[in-house]
């Protein structure tokens, strides 16, 4: 891709809405922060998101969790395997099928987040003091809309076929 085409397309998302342009702006910047996060806790992009859905819907199968990420039935294993390794993740029997796995969360990876997310949150609080409560709400509600919209796409992405996708030729 050249730097051409990318200073295309940042000049494409100045002329779109400035919520539009604001949106993509913060999009990259927590990607940035992320990418981060992820180098301190010794993980890729696949175990992060495999972490993010056991975090925000609790314990599930391993099989439930396959159908959230973008891996097949053997790579999810190989993740799931590394992820105990790193004491991240525990497998119990499932309590109502003995024949599957439960994933969950071990105390292990929020206290390591929380020690490299603490200052950043402590940050976001401050700025939090520089809005009215009204201004809070507004974007609690902008930020709950993009969070589906996003859920929304990536499962319209997710139910493609590899083939389907756009690629890039090389």
């Amino acid at each position: 891709m050249s730097n051409h085409t990318l200073h295309g397309g940042a000049a494409r998302l100045a002329t779109s809405s400035s919520v539009v342009a604001a949106t993509s702006r913060m999009g990259v910047a927590l990607s940035g922060l992320v990418a981060q996060w992820l180098r301190g806790l010794t993980i890729n992009a696949h175990e992060r998101l495999a972490l993010a859905h056991l975090w925000e819907h609790g314990p599930m199968t391993m099989s439930d969790l396959g159908s959230r990420i973008p891996l097949s039935r053997a790579a999810v294993t190989a993740l799931t395997d590394r992820l105990e390794a790193l004491e991240y993740v525990q497998r119990t029997p499932d309590a109502h099928d003995r024949r599957r796995t439960v994933l969950s969360l071990t105390p292990r990876p929020e206290s390591l987040i929380d020690t490299m997310v603490g200052a950043w949150i402590e940050d976001i609080r401050e700025v939090e003091t520089q809005f009215s409560p009204d201004q809070i709400q507004a974007v609690v509600r902008w930020n709950d809309a993009l969070r589906e919209v996003s859920h929304k796409h990536a499962e319209r992405l997710r139910t493609r076929a590899d083939e389907e996708l756009p690629r890039v030729d090389l």
